[in-house]
């Protein structure tokens, strides 16, 4: 439901996709300098420019790695923490499922980056041009009173969607620093099928999709339903807005693979009785983050 006190984002990262190395930095470097974004020498410290060190930032926040500042100073989120700290679970970005964790928190959550929600989960064509997504997304940001975008800011930012999930074009005059992909462009969740500016949402099974990174996604999606709902139907985590299927771009039979394919002790059953699907929760003693822990505790075993 569309709320008229609810804000859309449609800025903020300063034109660029987040890079591999920025993500893991930002956050180390948070957790030895709580007023890193504050401070003259962050470009010395970050190794970036100025803009990009607003990026960073940007990135680092939407994602949920660290928290807004208190008198200008920043806190490294437990997640963050757990990520890429001292001794994290993947502090040099090296796993798949951590990537696909990435796009799970930034595909999410509709204030935060509204275009990357709206496109993944809303949107329902599996093709569309450039300038389709960007008459479609200044109709949707209308009907939240309390948005305001203009059509130059949507063309940026609709630009640093594709160029989170397509490749650079190794043909052009590019600096060596603005040639490196977003490292989400290993996902393959989007495609350009023509050199005009025609693309596809590449909707399907998803091999390089960790069953428990699924399953942190699927709670987390529960999370945002009314309380004490302990019932889904197939179709809601399919096609709804948020849902596990539009985020993770997966087709039915895949969705089901993926729910059929839960451990037991995560207490989500998918029932197919009398040809209504729906998957069920027995239990609630499993919180997202404890899937991340069983996960990335079963890598490093």
């Amino acid at each position: 439901m569309m709320l008229d006190s609810q804000k859309l984002s449609f800025s903020g990262h300063e034109t660029f996709p987040f890079r591999y190395g920025w993500i893991p930095k930002g956050v180390q470097q948070v957790l030895q300098y709580d007023d890193l974004f504050a401070r003259g020498d962050a470009v010395v410290i970050l190794g970036v420019g100025k803009n990009m060190v607003q990026s960073i930032l940007y990135w680092t926040k939407v994602l949920g790695m660290i928290n807004s500042p208190t008198r200008g100073k920043y806190v490294v989120s437990d997640l963050g923490e757990k990520l890429f700290g001292e001794d994290g679970w993947d502090p040099y970005l090296e796993d798949p499922g951590t990537l696909w964790l990435l796009h799970w928190r930034l595909t999410s959550r509709l204030e935060f980056a509204s275009t990357w929600y709206l496109a993944f989960t809303v949107w329902n064509s599996a093709e569309f041009t450039r300038l389709n997504l960007e008459d479609w997304l200044l109709k949707t940001a209308k009907q939240y009173p309390s948005t305001r975008v203009t059509t130059s800011s949507l063309h940026r930012d609709v630009d640093v969607f594709l160029r989170t999930y397509i490749p650079a074009d190794s043909n052009r005059t590019l600096m060596t620093e603005d040639t490196f992909d977003c490292p989400l462009v290993e996902l393959g969740l989007i495609e350009e099928i023509e050199k005009n500016g025609t693309y596809r949402f590449m909707r399907g099974s998803k091999s390089s999709l960790p069953d428990l990174i699924f399953l942190y996604g699927l709670l987390d999606y529960w999370g945002t339903l009314p309380q004490k709902q302990d019932a889904i139907s197939f179709e809601k985590l399919l096609h709804s807005a948020g849902s596990p299927g539009g985020i993770f771009k997966l087709s039915e039979n895949a969705l089901v693979d993926n729910l059929e394919n839960l451990p037991p002790w995560s207490g989500l059953v998918l029932d197919d009785t009398a040809g209504m699907r729906t998957v069920f929760r027995r239990s609630r003693n499993i919180t997202p983050m404890e899937v991340l822990e069983r996960y990335y505790q079963e890598q490093r075993v």
